[in-house]
């Protein structure tokens, strides 16, 4: 049984940025990965509040097209957590996704709010 060799860091994250193209929900905190030695390719998705159906399926199709793209014998991991700003993100390794969330900018006040504007 031939085993496809593991991705580099690198490859990893170009594939992640493609994979990100149209498929960022505005609740969507950060992405990361990390590659476990057995080739187990794991992602984690934090959203600010519980993610919806809509929101995990966007996640969803990030890790298929890493898959595609990087190699279908690669098995993977999603992790959707719930973190709500301005609690600190919790990356895993390989970060490839931030939500601006400096206090300089104008929608960081909304962050966190429903939408009639409370906590």
């Amino acid at each position: 049984m031939q085993t496809a060799a593991l991705p580099t860091e690198s490859e990893l994250r170009l594939a992640a940025q493609r994979a990100l193209l149209d498929e960022v929900p505005p609740r969507l905190r950060s992405v990361s990965f990390d590659i476990a030695n057995d080739g187990r390719l794991r992602g984690r998705f934090e959203f600010d509040g519980d993610p919806t159906d809509e929101e995990r399926e966007c996640a969803s199709v990030v890790m298929t097209n890493i898959v595609a793209a990087l190699s279908p014998s690669i098995s993977i991991t999603e992790e959707f957590l719930f973190n709500p700003f301005p609690q600190r993100r919790n990356f895993l390794h390989i970060p490839v996704f931030a939500r601006n969330e400096d206090a300089w900018n104008i929608w960081t006040a909304s962050y966190g709010k429903d939408q009639e504007g409370r906590l």
